[in-house]
């Protein structure tokens, strides 16, 4: 088990953690060392994956050849900045200076991650979806060693393969237990959250808010558990802030960032269409802004990781349909959007078991969205805002859309609650940039 663990941390340092500082050199401390291990693993899996349909089989041997060609490159590029960033890191640990109420906090913090980790690398993978489908696959290809074994069924085809890759990864490194990535995606989210609001607000809310996100009990508990809700909502929401402190900022690292993280939910979860919302975000600011080469930086690396799994899925199912055809195919059921029944169906239904889950949060935000024009500094809050509401009029609208595909669609509420959990690091997001406004002020 030591040598997985081993592993993983190189790709998160050897292969995250220097395209970062590639990507953008500048940013906060913490914030960086957070987003290592989600971009170090996708990064990865996503080499796995492209080198596995080129016909090289999935061996530790093979795995360590993909690490070499992936971080030495960067690594000896970035050998500079990455001994600066160790540098800047260890003088500001040492010279840091806490108050008595951050080091609760962090007490606090820290006994969640190591909470979650305890927890991981005890328990066995045990969540149903994850044994007959993510961890499950995760093994197949590990043992076979070609993705095409891992697709007996129409039933995986659906389902991207990043996080069975991951668990692949364990495996084919001699560990037994895939768990506590989900532990490092949990600590990633901490770290990054932190370091993105520490960009723009306060130590000292930067650490409150963190703590907030942290403890919400549906974000805690899926780092405790192998599915994909937890990485999917890490890469997206993460994906999001970075946009939007890239249109704040105009560092163009971030957008690139961004589009990579967006990209890499898609092979992560498959359904949820919620990349369109922000490349149609991404596409109406660039407008605004009379920037129209950032659509093309923001393509370059974002529809190249969407369409390499896309264009397989079609293949397994002989479906060769673009994304154009994918949004004429619902076409027809839009015509029933004056359906009033169905919609109060749609409304009641995400009120309980979505909108009601979410609790003080979204009070929360909306509050702080109502406040951001009472103190008259909407406009420096205004993107992150329209982000979120416009993921969730994709929420609504795809709920709607979905309401007449599935005939059980009311009775699977908790995978709609599992699904809505991105929107949690979104809203506190939104509701510190304001408090940050209002305590600035």
């Amino acid at each position: 088990m030591i040598f997985s663990i081993i592993f993983i941390l190189l790709i998160a340092l050897g292969i995250g953690l220097p395209l970062s500082l590639l990507i953008a050199s500048k940013g906060n401390l913490l914030g960086r060392l957070g987003i290592s291990f989600p971009l170090g693993i996708g990064i990865f899996t996503l080499g796995m994956y492209l080198s596995n349909l080129l016909g090289l089989r999935f061996t530790p041997l093979n795995n360590f050849l993909l690490f070499l060609l992936l971080s030495i490159p960067i690594l000896l590029f970035e050998k500079g900045r990455i001994k600066k960033y160790f540098v800047e890191f260890y003088h500001s640990a040492k010279n840091v200076q806490l108050s008595l109420d951050e080091k609760v906090i962090l007490g606090v913090l820290g006994f969640f991650v190591v909470s979650s980790f305890i927890n991981t690398f005890y328990w066995p993978v045990y969540s149903w979806d994850s044994l007959v489908l993510y961890d499950f696959r995760g093994r197949v290809l590990a043992m076979t060693g070609f993705i095409k074994d891992a697709f007996f069924s129409n039933y995986y085809v659906s389902y991207p393969l990043l996080t069975s890759l991951s668990h692949s990864v364990i495996y084919l490194s001699g560990g037994k237990n895939p768990q506590f990535l989900y532990s490092l995606f949990y600590l990633s989210l901490g770290l990054c959250f932190y370091g993105l609001l520490r960009e723009i607000i306060s130590r000292r809310l930067s650490i409150l808010f963190t703590l907030i996100l942290m403890v919400i009990p549906p974000v805690f508990e899926h780092s405790l558990i192998s599915l994909t809700n937890l990485p999917y909502t890490v890469f997206l929401s993460l994906g999001v802030i970075y946009f939007y402190l890239w249109d704040k900022k105009r560092t163009q690292g971030y957008l690139i960032l961004s589009a990579l993280l967006v990209g890499l939910t898609t092979l992560t979860r498959g359904i949820e269409p919620y990349w369109l919302g922000i490349f149609l975000i991404v596409v109406i600011v660039s407008l605004l802004r009379r920037k129209l080469f950032d659509v093309v930086i923001y393509s370059l690396f974002f529809f190249p990781i969407q369409q390499v799994w896309k264009i397989f899925q079609n293949s397994l199912q002989g479906l060769p349909q673009s994304i154009v055809g994918e949004v004429a195919s619902n076409t027809g059921i839009l015509s029933n959007a004056l359906d009033l029944n169905r919609w109060s169906q749609v409304l009641g239904y995400l009120y309980q078991y979505i909108i009601n889950p979410w609790g003080a949060v979204f009070s929360a935000f909306i509050l702080a969205f109502l406040f951001s024009f009472i103190i008259k500094k909407q406009k420096e809050s205004f993107l992150i805002f329209s982000i979120t509401f416009v993921l969730l009029s994709l929420l609504l609208l795809g709920t709607f859309i979905y309401s007449f595909t599935a005939k059980n669609w009311m009775e699977i509420g908790d995978a709609a609650n599992r699904m809505s959990m991105i929107f949690y690091p979104l809203f506190i997001y939104c509701t510190a940039v304001v408090m940050g406004e209002y305590d600035e002020g």
